[in-house]
């Protein structure tokens, strides 16, 4: 006797798909993370398809939470470079 085949199969959970490669910019980044979190409070996914988007949106976040990070350090090294004691200028101008 012959096993019965089942034409029904559903295709795979999004998790066991090979995952997209992330966006390493910030806005693409972010408008993912956005996309996602709408997606996710409109109620409609099956638990599977959520744990999934879940777990691409906090990889998202750590994009977006490292590259913020990236940029404050700049923005701290040019304020360093910029910002002097008032009396150091004034004893320049001075001479």
């Amino acid at each position: 006797m012959k096993p019965m085949v089942n034409d029904q199969t559903p295709p795979p959970a999004p998790a066991s798909r090979p995952a997209d490669p992330l966006p390493q910019d910030f806005e693409t980044a972010l408008a993912e993370l956005e996309d996602l979190a709408g997606r996710m409070n409109d109620g409609n996914l099956g638990l599977d398809e959520s744990i999934a988007l879940y777990q691409r949106g906090v990889a998202l976040a750590q994009v977006c939470q490292r590259r913020l990070e990236a940029v404050e350090q700049q923005v701290q090294v040019l304020q360093g470079q910029l910002l002097q004691p008032f009396d150091d200028a004034a004893a320049r101008d001075a001479t």
